[in-house]
């Protein structure tokens, strides 16, 4: 038999995982595609007597859209074409069962569509090589095999007239749930069949038949983004006074944790009324909650954070001459590394035995998608950058003294703002945080329910193994916002903005002084001055330097002031 490396990948990736309207469509996205991986790495030790995965480590849960492995066979064109049919016939299996637990009826036309749809969805590669001595030649070429494959691929143009799908936009509506009136919505084909209330469809809502199977795979269930937001509020709350809560209606959403939604209409809209007396002893109950526990927030955060120059590695153009050969057992020592890297977030994200502090989407080993309630975003993001793998230190010699890095893109938003949107700006920050950041950055940007967006964009700035020096600049300034004793009012915050916003060019010194004497004003402390002028002191030579020393020399002033309110925002946000 003769070595081969081979190299699989599922897609498409992007727009599947990120056509998402509800929190449960994202990650019933990322998850299906996972599956299919370890579905197919699966098959492959069990149809072939030799094979070693390189890439990804077998033992992560959220494995990414491709896997590479160094088998042994003698037909290995067989090989590749048998998975891929597997994996097509998996993804056949997954739809079918949801279609039947959804207990419909249908008619012939309908069938032909659902079929249609789904058979020419997955976008399925692989590349096999003969595996010789040269394994950095070998990957090399089947890297740029893959790209040439994709760039020559044959489009298949799915010809349909009439409403296309509520999440992706791209194929006709199969699946519906009539308006608020009770109509049919307008250009659903006619084959169409009404979903059930169990599916909680929005009114008038549609998707096709791919997006259908995406929403409820394996029926799990994923956090809503009021239940991320309010997820340090709910824990709080004992158990039996939740339930008595809930059953006060038909059924219930975290939406209705928040008393601008406890509305005769809105609750009809999206089927959560019971009767009026139980509407009104709900508005009683939230009010009880509200004065014992406070009330929720509403705004949680999403954050992406992606490994930098990640391809380079993989690659070995960072590797020093002499250890190119190497390549494979530097992979090898990557995938490990990676695979203990995404069980980690996620015990940072749910920690065992301790209350959860977000939902992980995914962890694939380089990437991480989740979402996180305000209360732990600051400390998720120190530690998910500081416990990101150092490839430097899996023995191998580098060119330059490379080291490896992470940026992450967050993006804080109302719980009602579309998800569509807040994806597209947890993407854009992210690739801000690699181009305006120069790498190894974070780019945080508030999406306020009022319109408003604040962004600021700053270095990680590791303090040997500490965490990040400007996510914990970050904290101390929202705890002393959040002090109303000994800490400092937002007046100083909004005082620099009304002044910075009059200044084309700002002098380094008068951002000093002008520091000093708004803090000065800001600063809460009563009575002990020698304590009140120390902190000032401490606090003008924080900021300042935080102001001066920013390489962001184009946009230096806004950067500033938006690391300040967004400070501000957060401290008001989580008081």
């Amino acid at each position: 038999m003769s070595k081969y490396l081979f190299l699989f990948t599922i897609g498409p990736v992007q727009s599947f995982i990120a056509q998402a309207r509800k929190t449960q469509d994202l990650y019933a996205g990322s998850k299906l595609l996972s599956d299919l991986i370890d579905k197919a790495m699966n098959k492959l030790k069990k149809k072939v007597q030799n094979v070693e995965f390189i890439f990804p480590n077998e033992n992560i849960q959220s494995k990414p859209n491709r896997f590479i492995a160094e088998i042994e066979t003698d037909n290995v064109e067989e090989v590749g074409k048998g998975l891929e049919n597997y994996v097509r016939s998996e993804f056949r299996k997954i739809a079918e069962d949801a279609l039947d637990a959804s207990g419909l009826t249908y008619e012939e036309k309908f069938r032909e569509s659902f079929w249609k749809q789904i058979n020419d969805f997955l976008q399925i590669y692989w590349v096999v090589l003969p595996l010789n001595d040269d394994y950095q030649k070998v990957y090399s070429e089947i890297e740029r095999y893959l790209g040439s494959i994709k760039n020559v691929r044959v489009f298949k143009q799915l010809e349909e007239t009439g409403r296309k799908c509520s999440l992706c936009g791209e194929r006709n509506v199969l699946f519906y749930r009539k308006t608020s009136s009770g109509k049919i919505p307008a250009y659903t084909q006619k084959c169409a069949v009404e979903l059930k209330d169990e599916y909680k469809l929005n009114s008038g809502e549609g998707l096709c038949a791919v997006c259908f199977t995406k929403r409820f795979y394996k029926k799990s269930n994923f956090p809503s983004t009021p239940e991320i937001a309010a997820m340090d509020w709910l824990q709080n709350i004992p158990d039996e006074d939740k339930n008595g809560y809930k059953n006060l209606f038909k059924n219930f959403d975290e939406q209705l944790y928040y008393e601008e939604n406890l509305r005769e209409d809105y609750l009809n809209r999206y089927g959560h009324f019971k009767d009026k007396k139980s509407l009104n002893d709900a508005k009683k109950q939230l009010k009880k909650l509200y004065k014992q526990y406070g009330k929720p927030k509403k705004y949680y955060a999403l954050l992406m954070l992606d490994g930098d120059h990640m391809g380079k590695w993989l690659s070995g153009e960072f590797l020093a001459n002499e250890e190119q050969k190497n390549l494979k057992d530097f992979h090898k020592k990557m995938s490990e590394i990676l695979g203990k890297y995404a069980n980690y977030v996620e015990s940072c994200i749910i920690e065992p035995k301790i209350e959860p502090k977000g939902k992980l989407v995914y962890a694939g080993g380089d990437d991480v998608l989740a979402f996180i309630n305000l209360e732990y975003l600051l400390d998720v993001m120190s530690d998910l950058r500081k416990a990101f793998p150092k490839f430097e230190e899996l023995g191998f010699k580098l060119k330059n003294d490379r080291k490896s890095s992470a940026s992450a893109g967050i993006v804080i938003a109302h719980y009602k703002t579309p998800l569509s949107e807040v994806l597209k700006w947890a993407r854009k920050m992210e690739d801000e945080a690699k181009k305006k950041g120069g790498r190894d950055a974070f780019a945080i940007a508030v999406l306020k329910h009022s319109g408003e967006i604040s962004k600021t964009i700053w270095k990680w700035d590791l303090d040997d193994g500490k965490g990040s020096k400007k996510i914990e600049l970050l904290k101390d300034l929202v705890e002393e916002l959040k002090n109303d004793k000994e800490g400092f009012s937002n007046t100083f915050i909004k005082n620099m903005n009304i002044e910075f916003m009059k200044l084309n060019e700002i002098e380094d010194e008068w951002v000093e002084a002008e520091l000093k004497r708004l803090l000065g004003r800001a600063c809460q402390i009563k009575g002990d001055k020698e304590k009140k002028k120390e902190k000032i002191g401490d606090w003008q030579k924080k900021l300042s330097s935080l102001y001066i020393d920013t390489d962001k020399k184009d946009d230096k002033k806004d950067n500033f002031l938006s690391f300040l309110n967004i400070a501000d925002f957060l401290a008001r946000r989580t008081k």
